[in-house]
């Protein structure tokens, strides 16, 4: 039987991909179940079986350690690994921001969803919404090299959701130069290259949309 952690999601990205990019970067050799889509009933026949408070994905274990909700995931594997705030005023501006990215990423893959029939209200999303948020990131941003000033598991997160609304709107988010930058630096660390560069990692689907919005802004 593995000895090594395992992560368990549907055969995307996702809510998983940060928590991948994580431990790739974090040097942690662990096992990344995927669940296809198109026989979703080998995850629910293992759902209610695998020992977890509340049974959902994705899911982490090690050990003794059973986790649900990406989140939680990642507040506890930035901890493990040295990769949180460490003073109370910076913990929470990363929680903020953590929140805010959470948002951000709800409103944009909703409105995505949503108008799949209304070309005229994605562009209207994307030159408003999108952009104050995005404006608002790069603000929050300022001179730093990270988020919170170090690196830290907000940056994770926020590089997934970024790369996501990249993959769809590639001039609203490359308009950015602050935000491209920011982009270029996470692949540039040496675990994420690698892992980038691997055929472990997959590039698509980002978050079970098997489609692309081929008009942009």
């Amino acid at each position: 039987m593995s000895t090594k952690p395992s992560i368990g999601y549907w055969d995307n990205r996702g809510k998983a991909q940060s928590i991948r990019y994580l431990l790739k970067y974090a040097g942690v050799d662990f096992n990344d179940k995927r669940y296809e889509k198109a026989h979703k009933d080998i995850w629910f026949t293992a759902k209610p079986n695998l020992g977890l408070d509340f049974p959902n994905i994705p899911y982490y274990m090690d050990g003794d350690i059973k986790l649900s909700q990406s989140v939680a995931i990642m507040r506890y594997l930035a901890r493990k690994h040295g990769l949180v705030a460490r003073d109370d005023p910076t913990l929470a501006r990363q929680e903020m921001v953590e929140q805010q990215l959470e948002d951000m990423f709800m409103g944009f893959m909703m409105t995505l969803k949503n108008t799949v029939d209304n070309d005229a209200k994605w562009k209207d999303y994307c030159a408003g919404t999108l952009k104050q948020q995005l404006t608002l990131l790069v603000k929050f941003l300022g001179d730093k090299q990270w988020l919170t000033g170090q690196l830290a598991y907000v940056d994770f997160l926020a590089y997934e959701i970024l790369d996501a609304m990249r993959a769809y709107v590639p001039p609203v988010v490359d308009e950015c130069l602050a935000i491209k930058q920011y982009l270029d630096r996470f692949e540039a660390l040496p675990p994420i290259k690698a892992y980038r560069s691997s055929s472990e990692f997959m590039s698509w689907p980002m978050a079970g949309i098997p489609f692309k919005r081929q008009f942009w802004v």
